[in-house]
């Protein structure tokens, strides 16, 4: 197995137990809320989205800042090369990406099928057909690297810079999600087509932002000393 491959598949092993648990609370928990929620009132907006949509996000740009803090100088100092180990994160994050990306309209599915089960859906009741869940899953994907970039990015600047260094690059770190929040967010019902301009352009804007927070991400590690482990 190439250094590379042997990255990805450690990671995917390490983290497989973590996203199980992390699914399972998520659909308890939302399960639960749109309970309590369809015996109060019909509800018009889509708790999966709304609420994984933005605990998924979340958990993206904590597992970016855990590749640098944590894995980085696991890897390197068992003899994985610096390019071997970002080119194996990067395709493990990517996987990451896609599979939250993809649970989105895959949940809201299920949400809308078991609110169906009782009777028609509440009349304001954002559905999902085919092309919303295409429309979900293009908009959450690339909002969902934005946000795994962007904290793989802040943590390095801290890792590579210290405390000064880290806080003057924070707003670069974190631009790609303010943009992705800005232009493919969500809005309060769950609808993604709210966007302030067309999808196209705001793909390419958030995609463009994301690459330059990935190129600061790359600058910072490229060269950066590893770290012993504290104690």
């Amino acid at each position: 197995m190439s250094p590379r491959r042997l990255v990805t598949s450690e990671l995917l092993r390490f983290y497989r137990p973590v996203v199980l648990w992390f699914l399972a609370v998520m659909i308890l928990c939302v399960g639960i809320g749109m309970t309590a929620v369809s015996l109060a009132t019909d509800p018009t907006f889509s708790l999966w989205v709304m609420v994984f949509g933005t605990a998924s996000r979340c958990w993206l740009v904590a597992v970016g800042a855990v590749l640098i803090s944590l894995h980085l100088r696991q890897f390197v100092t068992n003899g994985i090369t610096r390019r071997a180990f970002m080119a194996g994160s990067a395709l493990f994050g990517l996987l990451a990406v896609v599979l939250f990306a993809l649970a989105v309209p895959l949940g809201h599915g299920v949400e809308q099928a078991l609110l169906g089960i009782g009777g028609p859906l509440p009349p304001g009741y954002p559905t999902v057909s085919a092309g919303t869940a295409a429309a979900e899953f293009g908009h959450v994907l690339p909002s969902s690297l934005a946000f795994l970039v962007s904290g793989a990015a802040l943590s390095a600047g801290f890792y590579r810079f210290g405390a000064a260094g880290g806080l003057a690059l924070i707003i670069p770190s974190v631009l790609p999600i303010g943009v992705a929040e800005a232009l493919l967010g969500a809005d309060g019902r769950g609808h993604f087509d709210t966007g302030p301009v067309p999808y196209a352009v705001a793909v390419l804007m958030s995609l463009a932002v994301t690459a330059l927070a990935a190129l600061l991400f790359h600058r910072a590690t490229r060269h950066v000393a590893i770290r012993p482990a504290p104690g």
